[in-house]
């Protein structure tokens, strides 16, 4: 099943990056249904819809992976800011907690609303709520392997606590971190594409999935094609995704 999962998302990108890269056709009429000149159909501004969402499709996966990496990145930073005694912990920890209630769609909603739509804004609400989780798992996963006779031994033999940590620490959170990161991103995919179907992620004219399945709310009845296709490609990741994490859970039990 994970390669089956990863085969999808790898096709998906790639078949985006090749209709982006032969580039934009030429302008058509508006809401042409799909054809050999227009394979996914036009838009209501005669726009093709498989440019746009190939473009949407990029962007949204450069966001996911963009939300990926600042919150795997933050998390082992501040579990190694953890390790040391002065750092204030306790205080970092409430306010992470109580961020963490707040859903990252509402947060985003309302830094949008403060600072206007944008795609730093969609990264940074995006990333916090998974934040204080990795990083108090990793500072868990420090304490554990603390008590371990391999770490007391180099803790006695005056290693550093940089040393211990990326020789210790993170090749044992390998997996939890690899679960994380597709957690994240599909989670990021569907928020961001959530979103932007509400006019506060993406802003115009940059393409995103959602903002194109906004756009053709208006005349989905007569063109079915500017949601199908958006959609299928939004439904296949999701699904594709899935899999990936539903092979990592059923392989650790």
């Amino acid at each position: 099943m994970r390669r089956v999962g990863f085969s999808i998302i790898i096709f998906l990108l790639l078949v985006s990056v090749l209709v982006c890269v032969i580039g934009l056709p030429a302008g058509g009429d508006r809401l042409l249904p799909p054809s050999a000149e227009h394979l996914f159909g036009t838009d209501m501004l005669g726009r093709d819809v498989a440019f746009r969402t190939a473009s949407g499709t990029l962007v949204s996966a450069v966001i996911a992976a963009s939300v990926v990496i600042l919150s795997l990145l933050s998390g082992i930073i501040l579990a190694y800011c953890y390790m040391h005694p002065l750092f204030p912990k306790g205080l970092l920890l409430g306010i992470a907690d109580g961020l963490k209630s707040i859903p990252s769609i509402v947060l985003a909603l309302f830094l949008s609303a403060i600072t206007g739509p944008g795609i730093p804004v969609v990264v940074f609400s995006l990333s916090l709520s998974h934040i204080s989780d990795i990083s108090r798992t990793a500072y868990s996963e420090y304490l554990r392997i603390a008590e371990e006779g391999y770490t007391e031994a180099a803790i006695q033999m005056k290693a550093k606590r940089s040393w211990i940590f990326l020789h210790h620490m993170l090749p044992n959170m390998k997996q939890y971190l690899y679960e994380q990161g597709v957690s994240i991103f599909m989670t990021a995919i569907i928020a961001e594409s959530s979103l932007s179907f509400l006019g506060c992620g993406v802003p115009q004219p940059v393409p995103s999935l959602g903002s194109i399945l906004s756009e053709a709310r208006p005349v989905m009845m007569e063109a079915w094609w500017m949601i199908l296709f958006p959609s299928a490609v939004l439904f296949l990741m999701a699904i594709s995704l899935q899999m990936l994490i539903s092979e990592t859970d059923s392989s650790a039990h």
